[in-house]
């Protein structure tokens, strides 16, 4: 990831000096070496104006018919950078 679009100060907020990003994802590695994530640091998102919960979106896209379980996650960056997905 580049950045935020247009958004030089938030981007210093997310990026590494070495490029890497800071999702805000949380998560722990069990016995057998698997990474889960676990929780979320940052749990609000803007987009187009609008505060955004996740997890109210999981819960949604869970009581649909044949929706097993729900994991969020971001796009690629775009001209939008909150841009995000359920699967």
């Amino acid at each position: 990831m580049a950045g935020y679009w247009q958004r030089p100060d938030e981007t210093a907020k997310v990026m590494t000096a070495d490029g890497f990003f800071r999702t805000g994802d949380i998560g722990v590695v069990d016995e057998r070496g698997y990474f889960k994530i676990v929780d979320r640091k940052k749990d609000m998102i803007l987009v187009s104006g609008f505060n955004v919960y996740p997890n109210e979106v999981e819960d949604v896209v869970t009581q649909m018919p044949g929706v097993a379980r729900v994991r969020g996650g971001r796009h690629a960056p775009t001209r939008r950078p909150a841009r995000r997905s359920s699967w």
